[in-house]
């Protein structure tokens, strides 16, 4: 696998790079959105296999990423700096990095859901993967960005994507505020370990939206600029 996109990389441009980075991505996180829809009691040896899988697709990430890196000249004629191109591959490697640490705290342990939380964790969930969408979109478009030469009504349009994003945020934070509160109101339930570990899901779920974001807005500061 590395040796193969290896070999790619000196016949794309470089949004074009972004996007084969991005595919990998979201792979990752398509992989994560499985292990949350099952983990609620499932057993840990089927978890364990898909958090690895994962966590391949994370490495696969990092492979793409690091070539880019090494290869990417240090100076080349397209529309955007080297180090404001790295900056934005970097922020997005940044939601495989949580998918894969979202991934393992699910395999420390077997969880069941609460009831309590049941209904406000899949809408947190969802929210959250739906910053993921939008901000893959706005990669996507990065070809149609520079064929406009960043602006008329393609950048508009990733404008207003990209207040969508940090909108998901937003609301994700919210949800996030709502969850914490119904998990402290039934901590006296949960055993110490339990507690612990929905702390930190509930933390590290909402960091896909707000990684998203990040990127949304640093693709957003590209376009200001221009």
């Amino acid at each position: 696998m590395h040796m193969q996109y290896f070999s790619k990389l000196f016949s794309k441009a470089p949004f074009d790079l972004l996007e084969l980075h991005m595919e990998k991505v979201i792979a990752c996180l398509v992989k994560l959105d499985e292990v949350l829809k099952i983990f609620d009691g499932a057993e840990l040896a089927k978890l364990e296999i898909l958090a690895k899988g994962v966590s391949e697709l994370e490495h696969d990430a990092d492979l793409i990423k690091n070539d880019i890196r090494a290869t990417l000249p240090q100076s080349f004629l397209f529309s955007v700096d080297r180090s404001n191109f790295l900056e934005i591959l970097s922020v997005q490697d940044d939601l495989a990095d949580v998918a894969e640490e979202i991934a393992n705290l699910l395999i420390i342990k077997k969880l069941t859901i609460p009831p309590q939380l049941l209904e406000d964790l899949q809408a947190y969930k969802n929210k959250n993967m739906e910053a993921v969408w939008d901000v893959k979109e706005i990669v996507y478009s990065f070809q149609e960005l520079l064929e406009a030469s960043f602006g008329g009504p393609v950048a508009q349009k990733i404008h207003e994507k990209i207040s969508q994003t940090a909108y998901r945020e937003h609301e994700s934070a919210l949800l996030e505020q709502k969850l914490l509160k119904k998990l402290f109101n039934i901590s006296d339930s949960l055993s110490v370990a339990d507690f612990y570990l929905w702390n930190k899901l509930i933390a590290r779920i909402g960091t896909i939206s707000h990684s998203a974001e990040k990127l949304a807005l640093r693709i957003g500061m590209l376009l200001d600029f221009k």
